[in-house]
């Protein structure tokens, strides 16, 4: 079973329960901050209180996996990343058995963080037939025939919607094939940016996707339902 649950993806697979997260960005608020743009930092409460909706929606689970770039900044570790990371896993290891950080571009100094749990840093991860992956690499186990699904994020896909006189973006899930595989492109988490619209930009994955054939799925601002509407090609 795959199911959309607002931002997140929720997987049943061979008994197994796998709660998968995007891009959080944590510290992007410091780090505006240090470029002398002022934000308060309610981005972390404000993400917990959604992730509390999710585990009510679905319970306990077996796994989480963040599909990286949970921290911000690249080339040092700021004190809201610590702090930040650190409180999201504990909260995570209360409602999951194991966790798993995809590593992403974001995450080049995020193992000493990491090294404070029993949190699992790895470059992709499997999973019966899925393979959870950052987006801005490819490996050759991906390729793997028992691979079914690549769950990715990385891209923060978002799409614009109009009716002629208002036009406003959302997140969204972009599900389609490649090469034999089914790929499910997951938006990112943090709230400080919608994301790209793959019909204006280039959204940097490792692979060439024909997106005009995904299938977009909305997530709605105000619930943790998402609407399906139909092929991305087909938007208004």
């Amino acid at each position: 079973m795959i199911k959309h649950v607002g931002r997140c993806l929720y997987i049943e697979s061979k008994g197994k329960k796998i709660l998968v997260i995007g891009d959080l960005h944590l510290g992007f608020e410091e780090a505006l901050n240090n470029t002398g743009i002022f934000v308060s930092r309610t981005m972390f409460k404000e993400m917990i209180n959604y992730l509390v909706g999710v585990f009510e929606e679905i319970g306990n689970v077996d796994e989480v996996v963040l599909l990286g770039d949970v921290k911000h900044t690249f080339g040092s570790v700021l004190k809201q990343e610590w702090g930040d990371v650190l409180r999201l896993f504990d909260f995570l290891e209360e409602r999951g058995k194991k966790i798993f950080v995809v590593k992403g571009n974001h995450d080049v100094i995020l193992r000493p963080i990491v090294k404070k749990k029993d949190v699992f840093l790895v470059d992709y991860y499997i999973a019966g037939g899925f393979c959870f992956l950052h987006g801005d690499r490819d490996f050759a186990e991906n390729y793997d025939k028992k691979i079914k699904y690549w769950v990715v994020g990385h891209g923060h896909p978002a799409v614009k919607i109009g009716n002629g006189v208002k036009v406003e973006k959302y997140k969204a899930f972009l599900m389609g094939k490649h090469l034999g595989k089914k790929i499910i492109l997951v938006p990112s988490f943090f709230d400080c940016n919608l994301g790209s619209d793959p019909r204006e930009n280039n959204l940097g994955y490792a692979w060439k996707f024909n997106l005009n054939k995904f299938n977009v799925f909305v997530v709605q601002d105000d619930s943790l339902d998402v609407l399906d509407f139909g092929l991305l090609s087909r938007l208004p």
